[in-house]
């Protein structure tokens, strides 16, 4: 599974290869700070914990399965900027 961050797009996409399945074979569970790809069709079965050291919205997550390739699209979260306050010595 490769993870590829856009910072310009501010995206977060992971690409896995699952070939022999059907896309209703594969599920999708995002948890914390991991992905969890699993897929099952007769024979073939997969699974794998891909963990994501990026902050990401898990409600922006997008899916594709085309050709044996899975496409899984998050939009990435700025951290804030460190609030804090200049204090002047007197």
């Amino acid at each position: 599974v490769d993870v590829i961050v856009d910072e310009k797009e501010k995206l977060v996409k992971l690409v896995a290869e699952i070939p022999g399945v059907e896309k209703t074979d594969v599920k999708i569970l995002v948890q914390d700070k991991f992905v969890d790809i699993s897929a099952e069709h007769g024979e073939k079965k997969y699974h794998v914990k891909v963990p994501i050291k990026y902050k990401v919205d898990e409600n922006s997550a997008k899916a594709s399965y085309k050709n044996g390739i899975l496409e899984l699209v998050f939009k990435l979260i700025e951290d804030e900027k460190p609030k804090g306050k200049k204090v002047e010595v007197e």
